[in-house]
């Protein structure tokens, strides 16, 4: 009897050793994904960001966190395609820059760093807009827009030497226009395809040609000679002009989700703000992009999927187009739901169709534009 309760002495203790061991063994370590993502969509994506964390995501059954990191968006490009730079996932603004990448990792390496297909979705949409306040924009415009004018209008007034004092109002002094460094910020870029696009009226097919026609270029400059001063951030130019006023800006491009942020705060200091839809618009799709590269591991590669999907999921989206004025990038979900603003600030000028799109331009055009503005205007 003695040598029995010895033996199951023996085996309890074992097995209480084996449960011990088994509960001090470390967890595994964390699957660690780098964002970088362009700072226009910073808010949402901090947000989501806490959302997605507290639902305890896991890979493998290792926990996933996700690192942010908001950058410009052909910063981000660059830096990738100069080696100082190796996330998991990039989010520029807009696809050019992930077109452009893509473009420039293959003539160097001949290798595809971009994953295809879903794992480079839209993630949320806004076009570019013109914002004016309201009496500075029926100074200009009397007589409504004339798409077919929209951007030569901009173009005469702030070439004329008198300013505003030729639309009848002197003590406004000259008028004051404003976009964002094209060598370094999204927005800055659009808007010179924009203007591009414009002088040589097309919406698609954009050649170096057309870079290089001198007319074209005398025209960029005189515009962006109008330019007080380029800055890097988009929405420090929105939140500048409300903080300032007309004495700061009087009409500036931003997206429209930064616009629909704005409205109140603006109307509450400044009075109104308008926004104005250039006639053919180029669209911030905000990819989400997961790097086929030598630095991403296949765990990784698995967390990043499972974010992108949180991202797209319709509860997060909701959120995007409610609380930060994002048009969805997941086609199933309406816009049309209670809170949107673009029944909102209908009145504002905000719309909900885009009525024309221009085409992206392919990297070696958009790399000439960039230089033309590098070596013409740069400042």
């Amino acid at each position: 009897m003695l040598r029995i309760a010895q033996a199951l002495s023996s085996i309890y203790i074992v097995v209480a050793l084996g449960l011990l061991a088994f509960s001090i063994r470390p967890a595994p370590e964390p699957v660690t994904i780098s964002v970088v993502y362009g700072t226009e969509k910073r808010e949402w994506l901090e947000d989501a960001a806490a959302r997605f964390a507290a639902t305890n995501p896991t890979v493998n059954g290792r926990q996933v966190i996700v690192e942010l990191e908001g950058l410009g968006s052909r910063d981000m490009t660059l830096d990738i395609l100069q080696g100082n730079l190796q996330p998991t996932v990039i989010s520029p603004a807009s696809s050019i820059h992930t077109r452009f990448l893509r473009d420039e990792w293959r003539t160097r390496t001949g290798e595809d760093i971009l994953l295809e297909g879903n794992n480079v979705p839209p993630l949320v949409i806004t076009p570019l807009v013109v914002v004016a306040w309201e009496e500075r924009a029926n100074a200009l415009w009397p007589d409504g827009i004339n798409p077919d004018t929209f951007w030569d209008d901009i173009h005469a007034a702030l070439v004329d030497p008198q300013g505003w004092a030729a639309y009848g109002h002197p003590e406004w002094g000259f008028i004051k226009f404003g976009h964002t460094r094209p060598i370094q910020s999204n927005s800055g870029i659009q808007t010179i395809v924009l203007l591009a696009y414009a002088f040589h009226d097309k919406v698609r097919n954009l050649e170096t040609a057309d870079i290089l026609d001198p007319q074209f270029q005398e025209w960029l400059v005189e515009i962006e000679n109008g330019v007080l001063e380029f800055g890097d951030s988009t929405g420090t130019y929105m939140n500048e002009m409300v903080l300032f006023g007309p004495s700061k800006y009087d009409f500036i491009v931003v997206y429209e989700n930064l616009a629909i942020e704005n409205f109140d705060e603006a109307a509450g200091r400044w009075g109104s703000l308008r926004v104005f839809y250039p006639p053919a618009n180029i669209l911030s799709d905000h990819p989400y992009a997961i790097l086929n590269a030598e630095w991403v591991t296949e765990d990784q590669r698995a967390a990043a999927a499972l974010f992108r999907d949180f991202l797209l999921s319709e509860e997060v989206q909701h959120l995007a187009l409610v609380e930060h004025g994002f048009r969805p990038g997941n086609v199933a979900v309406p816009i049309n739901i209670n809170g949107n603003p673009f029944e909102e600030y209908q009145d504002a000028g905000i719309q909900l169709d885009i009525v024309q799109s221009v085409e992206a331009p392919p990297a070696e055009v958009l790399n000439e534009l960039i230089e033309l503005w590098r070596r013409r205007i740069n400042r």
